[in-house]
């Protein structure tokens, strides 16, 4: 049984967040496929905080105006979305 590359599209475009908790800062790994992706972050009931355009390899966001601490990360690149849940405060 053989694979087929074009079924995995999330090999070529990674996604990786770090938090900074003191400085509330989100950093993220994305390097973008298209020159117009862009990244929203929502709250749980999906209305959206702050967006702005992904500069690849690595793109910093300040948090320190958002509330909440369950939020999710939207990426959008051409045809490619990726939604990951971002947690800023640990449990423990």
């Amino acid at each position: 049984m053989g694979h087929d590359p074009v079924m995995r599209p999330n090999q070529t475009h990674e996604l990786r967040i770090r938090v900074d908790q003191i400085e509330r800062l989100l950093m993220f790994d994305y390097e973008p496929g298209s020159e117009d992706a862009l990244f929203d972050i929502c709250d749980a009931q999906g209305h959206i905080l702050k967006t702005g355009e992904i500069k690849g390899p690595v793109t910093r966001v300040r948090l320190t105006d958002v509330h909440g601490d369950d939020l999710i990360l939207m990426v959008l690149d051409g045809e490619t979305s990726t939604v990951r849940p971002i947690q800023l405060k640990k449990a423990g």
